[in-house]
């Protein structure tokens, strides 16, 4: 039988049900005069009795079938000529507006609407009270059953109960409990199966948090008056106007704005703001159940100052949600709003840490506290990033490799000011989960987000980042584990240690919990001076009642997560070891000791041995060792690498003018890739004088590249107000970002895909540098695919290459989004990054989509040679493939050979070395230009070819020799 579905919003959201609007507002102005009462639920129905006119109240129901279908039923005269009288319209209403007032019963309720037979129904919030304890009773009974028996010996079904328990508290109203008894199903299952994959300590925390709420909630139900906040947090309730607390005069600026879809199938859109005043944070949210698809959806405020905001607030914690009057200005975001923003900014991670600390003490606070932190750095070495204040103090940022796209393209070229987001636990550790961040440019402050989608979002960050909704095989590891690979301090990975070894305990049961168990936890906590916990740990081992030690055992553990939180708070960072990367300023690597080649960084950020600032770092460093000469000698790779492009050009101008222009004018040649061009036509703008020009001029005339003639001529104005003045320069650029205004506006806030993509759209035809934040925002966090496609490929036709791990990323998991891959498949093409070759190629020789990927291949042209010899290297099965071979049909014989001689000689030393000649061999055996004597007749000088006889016989038939008999 199909749930019943929670309905939110006005009543405009309800004509998607009833479409009569009048005998809607009539329903409505009976629920308000108090008209119905025992207002009860049961499976899929809602019923009602309601006053008429005569002395019997009538009995209306309402029956929810799948998708839309909703159907009402009375005993009043009207509903015999109308799907929904107005008694059904106010029954409704309740639903939307009231959903805790009813009870869910076991059983159809008396003589209803529909005929049902008559049985005896709970009344009133008596009987809603009594459904709460009887949870609540449920849940302690679970708590002390998990704690004696622990989770080894488990049956099969165990899980699914558990379940099916956190939906009935869901359904009774205790929101809490219902969430964490789900999760904990979830995490009983992994221990069902065996698998290793169960989290003791996630198991254990979610266990204790339990226990907790239901001492707390035993309270309330028990004539303890409970907060407001605490209702809504533990309990949930739906609060009217009367219940908001007035505010005034705010001054918000939204700096985040999700759409996600619940589990209960409800569509909730959000904006995040920070009151430029008081720097609180609060939160305006749309919540409708997701088949209502005529409501209009709420809008984001992205890119406004609402001045003078006022509304009401509701109970809870930060950020505080709103209701927001309309009665507001919307003054667009300007440098003195974002400098105030950056002064009500939290000063340190000090001051983070510590409004973190003390949010953890109420044990029934939300898992995450929203921040504004002031950070000056990105340290981005080893396996957890970290935010660095100006005093060298770290805070880490989530184990996620899907954040760091984002925060690469704010921060290109940008000096951090301000991270915006929600500190939380990940693992034990302090991390601050970031929304978007305040960066500093030539031009002044700005704010950009860091769009997350649905998907994305971190539904537990309290204990270890996103969790999946089914249960998946991953590795198992302690709090101490994540403590030691972040670099905390000993203090901190030794209580971590303790803990983890606690958590281990409880989860094989109570019982093991012995004195001889606990003795060197209770000595290690001692060391560190945790004398109260250590005593009581070894009291409670010494009971001889196992179901004695729950309560005192979980005190022990949330005192010592207490404890955790501020020993691994902050870590000191020796900024003398750090250095920014070229393109990202605010971004920091630890030094590297032995510089690598591209390539080699390439590979080894592949196998996930380096971050992607740690491998620009080492491409920085190669280049840096390079002359002008030598890079202005070859083109390739440096010029079609996206992210050694503005480096090599700043390099180049700095050698000869004339060799450099000469050199720019060949790179401009169609046969080489658009990446290649594109930083010829970098070089030209740095060169700057009259030839320069000229040739830019003669780019920007029709006959060449759409994307790459608009990029000219941005350049080309760049340097003729450059060579006007610095006044030039900045009024061009304030031009600039009127011109895209209204369309950066349009892309981030219209609630319609079709005005969002035409934004898009336009932001691309403008084709200015300047739209390329606003396109990243758009891509990381728009709701429409189709909308983020778009603006996958406006940013590859713009050349931003700050995007192309994404676009490598989607088409190496080909197999999940076939969809997305084939756009970022076209997107590499468009791009022309070197980077992108090998992932493009071993796609083709996959039998990926071939038409499609051969198409972008094409694109590469040059910059294509040095992957695919690799790629024929280290798989040489690939080469067997046709596919593959017809690549090199075409090169430049001078090009290939010159590419093959290199290979060779960098093989000699290696044991597979005849295998690679064998290799070499067949790729230049295909070319069409002659490629293929010359490699061999090089070849068949060194001896060890010489003197294998299927390596001869091969080279000698390219050089037309025939065999003796």
């Amino acid at each position: 039988m199909a749930e019943v579905r929670k309905i939110a919003g006005g009543l405009g959201a309800l004509t998607e049900i009833i479409s009569d609007r009048a005998e809607l507002a009539k329903g409505a102005q009976l629920f308000d005069g108090k008209q119905l009462s025992n207002l009860s639920r049961y499976e899929n129905r809602l019923f009602a009795d309601a006053l008429g006119s005569g002395a019997s109240p009538y009995k209306v129901s309402l029956v929810f079938g799948d998708g839309r279908e909703v159907k009402g039923r009375c005993s009043c005269m009207a509903a015999r000529s109308r799907p929904f009288c107005k008694h059904a319209a106010a029954l409704l209403v309740a639903w939307a507006r009231a959903p805790e007032a009813f009870v869910t019963t076991d059983s159809a309720p008396a003589g209803g609407a529909d005929g049902t037979k008559k049985k005896s129904v709970k009344k009133g919030k008596a009987e809603t009270a009594d459904l709460m304890k009887t949870g609540v009773a449920q849940v302690s009974t679970l708590v002390r059953e998990l704690g004696l028996s622990g989770v080894v010996s488990l049956g099969e079904d165990r899980p699914e109960q558990v379940r099916q328990l956190g939906e009935v508290l869901r359904a009774n109203g205790l929101r809490r409990l219902a969430a964490r008894t789900v999760e904990v199903a979830g995490l009983l299952d992994l221990a069902v199966a065996r698998t290793g994959t169960f989290e003791a300590p996630v198991y254990t925390d979610l266990v204790a948090d339990m226990l907790l709420t239901v001492r707390k909630v035993e309270k309330h139900l028990g004539g303890e008056a409970l907060e407001d906040r605490y209702v809504e947090e533990l309990i949930g309730k739906t609060w009217t106007k009367k219940d908001r607390a007035p505010v005034e005069g705010l001054t918000l600026v939204e700096y985040s704005f999700t759409t996600r879809t619940t589990p209960d199938n409800f569509l909730v859109r959000e904006s995040r703001f920070v009151d430029l005043a008081s720097g609180k944070h609060y939160a305006e949210k749309q919540i409708l159940p997701a088949f209502l698809k005529s409501v209009e959806p709420k809008k984001s405020h992205a890119g406004l100052v609402l001045e003078g905001a006022k509304g009401g607030q509701y109970p809870g914690f930060a950020p505080h949600r709103l209701d927001l009057d309309a009665e507001m200005r919307k003054l667009p975001v300007d440098g003195a709003a974002l400098r105030r923003l950056v002064e009500v900014a939290l000063p340190d991670v000090g001051a983070a840490l510590a409004s973190f600390q003390e949010h953890r003490k109420d044990v029934f606070a939300p898992d995450l506290l929203p921040v504004t932190l002031k950070v000056e750095t990105l340290l981005a070495s080893g396996k957890r990033s970290q935010l660095v204040d100006s005093g060298d103090r770290g805070l880490f940022l989530p184990a996620d490799a899907a954040l760091e796209e984002p925060l690469a393209a704010a921060l290109e070229g940008a000096k951090l000011k301000v991270v915006l987001g929600d500190v939380g636990l990940e693992a034990a550790l302090p991390t601050l989960f970031p929304l978007a961040v305040v960066v500093e440019t030539s031009e002044g402050l700005e704010l950009r987000g860091l769009g997350r989608l649905e998907g994305e979002a971190f539904t537990s960050r309290r204990r270890g980042g996103s969790k999946p909704a089914a249960p998946v095989a991953v590795p198992r590891s302690g709090w101490s584990d994540a403590a030691r690979a972040a670099g905390a301090s000993r203090a901190a990975i030794a209580l971590a240690e303790v803990r983890d070894e606690l958590a281990e305990k409880f989860a094989n049961g109570l019982p093991a919990l012995s004195p001889r168990a606990v003795e060197p936890l209770v000595a290690r906590l001692r060391e560190l001076g945790l004398e109260k916990p250590a005593a009581l740990l070894d009291t409670l081992a010494g009971r001889a009642d196992a179901a004695e030690k729950l309560d005192d055992f979980i005190k022990v553990y949330q005192v010592l997560g207490i404890a955790l939180v501020r020993l691994a708070g902050a870590v000191q960072v020796d900024g003398g070891a750090l250095q920014p990367v070229p393109t990202h300023p605010s971004i920091h690597v630890r030094r590297p000791e032995v510089p690598l080649a591209p390539g080699d960084a390439l590979l080894k950020r592949a196998r996930g041995e380096l971050t992607r600032y740690e491998a620009a770092a080492h491409a920085a460093h190669y280049y840096a060792s390079m002359s002008p000469d030598t890079l202005l000698g070859e083109l390739y790779p440096a010029w079609s690498d996206g992210a050694a492009s503005t480096f090599v050009a700043r390099a180049v101008s700095q050698g000869g003018r004339e060799k450099a222009l000469e050199v720019a004018k060949t790179a401009l040649a169609e046969h080489h890739s658009r990446m290649v061009r594109r930083t010829a036509i970098r070089v030209l703008g740095m060169l700057g004088g009259a030839e320069a020009r000229q040739l830019l001029d003669a780019l920007t005339r029709k006959g060449h590249d759409a994307g790459l003639r608009l990029y000219a001529r941005e350049v080309l104005e760049d340097v003729r107000a450059r060579e006007t003045g610095a006044d030039a320069a900045a009024v061009l650029l304030k031009t600039r970002k009127e011109r895209i205004h209204a369309y950066a506006q349009r892309a981030l806030t219209d609630s319609t895909k079709e005005a969002r993509r035409s934004a898009v759209d336009q932001l691309e035809s403008a084709g200015l540098t300047v739209a390329l934040p606003v396109l990243r925002q758009v891509l990381y966090g728009d709701p429409s695919r189709e909308v983020r496609n778009r603006a996958a490929m406006a940013l590859a036709w713009l050349g931003d290459s700050e995007v192309l791990e994404r676009f490598v990323a989607s088409v190496e998991a080909r197999g999940g989004d076939d969809e997305e891959a084939k756009t970022a498949t076209y997107a590499l093409g468009v791009l022309g990054d070197v980077r992108g070759a090998e992932t493009l190629l071993a796609a083709f020789v996959d039998g990926w989509k071939p038409g499609v990927v051969s198409e972008s291949l094409k694109t590469f042209g040059l910059a294509m040679l040095g992957p695919a010899v690799r790629l024929a290297e280290v798989r040489p099965e690939a080469v067997e493939r046709q596919a593959l071979r017809n690549l090199f049909e075409k090169f430049p014989a001078d090009a290939l050979t010159q590419a093959l001689r290199q290979r060779v000689e960098a093989s000699r030393e290696l044991p597979e070395f005849l295998d690679r000649c064998s290799v070499y061999l067949k790729l230049a055996g295909e070319n069409a230009n002659g490629a293929g004597k010359r490699v061999a007749a090089a070849l068949l000088d060194i001896p060890a070819v010489a003197g294998d006889k299927t390596l001869s016989r091969v080279a000698k038939k390219l050089l037309g020799v025939k065999e003796r008999a």
